[in-house]
């Protein structure tokens, strides 16, 4: 593994492969599993010590080193022993950012030198094994993990604790409009009390996320709540994604993480959090207004007019996809945040 001039240091790695003989789900035959960075959850550049959210996803075996450069991650290396993914397949040409033209010619001569070629035939050997393996995978593989204090009452009180999530978004949501209205009536006193509910409730979240019991995706989709109205968007973000790591096919987490990553900035984030709401449920008006409110705020009124139509076609008196409308017809403004409709 090479040290660049600018001092950083990397390296390559397979371990993101299954090992051969790993019992995973069937494949088409000839292919092999690896995982992969899911963008949508998390994207580059990454931190050492970041949790990477990953999708398993399977491939035709390589045949050729150079076919077998996009199944290898590159590592950047802390220490003698940590390493941290930077996002990064081996097949990658374009200057990564923060490299220097010197960083870049080390890197790509070392990426062609005889060890790289023969870790490349190594990986080739590596994927094939396990493509062989798969064969015996006849149909998915259900893994229950269970505890040894998971009974009854264990149970009961993570449905309880999941219901008291849910009953706190609704509290939160609720003291959200009377701050508003406090502020508009300017009434300091009347804030400081809300402001009270605020933080008891976001100690009582704390401890909830605390208890493994209790830490599921509800859990986290209040934490990323309150976040939002305390904390701001980024904080609310890392929870928001947490809940859709866990519920990657509830619809609430991906509509507030638009609404976030919009709030920041993030605009092609919160484009793609915006479709995967879309992918999950098409029917309902607020995946598409959410959608059409993101590309109005990135100023594309042509490709907002589709998710438009189909969130007014669902709910023709929905006030944020009208507001919109009249921007896009009017061709010019903004719509603002990308809020949840």
């Amino acid at each position: 593994m090479p040290t660049l001039p600018s001092g950083r240091k990397f390296g390559i790695t397979t371990s993101h492969i299954l090992e051969p003989g790993t019992k995973w789900f069937e494949c088409p035959e000839g292919h092999f599993w690896y995982q992969t960075p899911d963008l949508v959850l998390n994207a580059p550049p990454f931190q050492p010590e970041q949790q990477i959210i990953c999708d398993f996803v399977h491939a035709p075996c390589p045949t050729t080193p150079a076919e077998a450069e996009r199944f290898v991650q590159v590592v950047e290396m802390y220490g003698d022993s940590q390493s941290c993914l930077t996002g990064m397949t081996l097949d990658k040409t374009d200057a990564p950012h923060g490299w220097s033209e010197d960083d870049c010619e080390a890197w790509n001569a070392w990426r062609t030198s005889p060890e790289v070629i023969q870790y490349l035939e190594r990986a080739i050997v590596m994927c094939r094994a396990q493509a062989e393996a798969n064969k015996r995978n006849h149909g998915p593989v259900t893994l229950r993990v269970t505890s040894p204090t998971t009974d009854e009452s264990t149970t009961k009180a993570s449905d309880a604790a999941r219901e008291r999530a849910v009953a706190i978004v609704r509290e939160l949501l609720a003291l959200e409009e009377q701050s508003d209205a406090a502020r508009a009536d300017d009434d300091t006193e009347r804030l400081h009390a809300i402001y009270a509910q605020l933080k008891s409730l976001e100690q009582e979240l704390d401890a909830m996320l605390d208890d493994p019991a209790s830490s599921a995706a509800e859990a986290w989709h209040a934490q990323g709540t309150v976040c939002r109205i305390l904390r701001g968007p980024d904080a609310a973000e890392r929870a928001f994604l947490e809940a859709a790591r866990l519920a990657p096919f509830a619809l609430d987490p991906w509509l507030e993480l638009t609404r976030v990553r919009g709030e920041s900035g993030k605009l092609d984030l919160a484009e793609v959090a915006a479709r995967r709401a879309v992918e999950v449920d098409g029917k309902d008006f607020r995946s598409w207004a959410n959608l059409a409110s993101v590309l109005v705020q990135a100023g594309k009124y042509e490709a907002a007019r589709e998710p438009l139509c189909r969130a007014l076609a669902i709910n023709p008196n929905d006030r944020l996809s009208l507001h919109l409308k009249a921007i896009v017809d009017g061709g010019a403004g903004g719509a603002g945040g990308a809020g949840t409709a």
